[in-house]
């Protein structure tokens, strides 16, 4: 129970981020200096699909499967995709310990770092509003039971 509602509190909070942030740049003049803030707009069609990616479940989807959902605002695809894959493989193996057992020894924290690296990522073309949204997957044989009750 404390891991659902920690995991709910956790998705909450990236959702609040991702469509809070804001970034702002600086233009220097030689006389004067501006201020620009820029935003991203999202179009009301675009809507639903923010939110059925927001809605994708995370964690295990099945017993040989585990899925975390991530999106960027790089501008290039390349870029997109490295960041997205490096974000996918931290916040898979964050989620992941959470399922592990509590005092896991230094063998089973690597094993579980390299279950992390083990992920693809899918669904690379889904854009709204300049944010590109990714979905990294980890498949395995009986995944669950090993992260769960296999590793030391």
């Amino acid at each position: 129970m404390k891991q659902h509602l920690t995991f709910a509190l956790l998705s909450i909070l990236i959702f609040c981020f991702q469509f809070q942030c804001k970034t702002t740049e600086k233009k220097e003049t030689k006389e004067t200096t501006t201020e620009v803030k820029e935003t991203i707009e999202t179009k009301p069609e675009e809507l639903p699909l923010i939110i059925e990616f927001t809605k994708a479940k995370e964690g295990f989807i099945t017993d040989s499967l585990f899925q975390v959902a991530i999106s960027s605002v790089l501008p290039t695809e390349k870029e997109r995709e490295e960041e997205a894959k490096s974000i996918a493989e931290q916040k898979s193996l964050n989620l992941l310990k959470t399922y592990t057992i509590p005092n896991l020894s230094e063998k089973g924290r690597k094993e579980l770092r390299e279950i992390s690296k083990e992920g693809k990522i899918v669904n690379k073309n889904v854009s709204v509003g300049g944010r590109y949204f990714f979905l990294y997957q980890i498949q395995k044989p009986s995944l669950k039971r090993l992260v769960t009750k296999d590793l030391e």
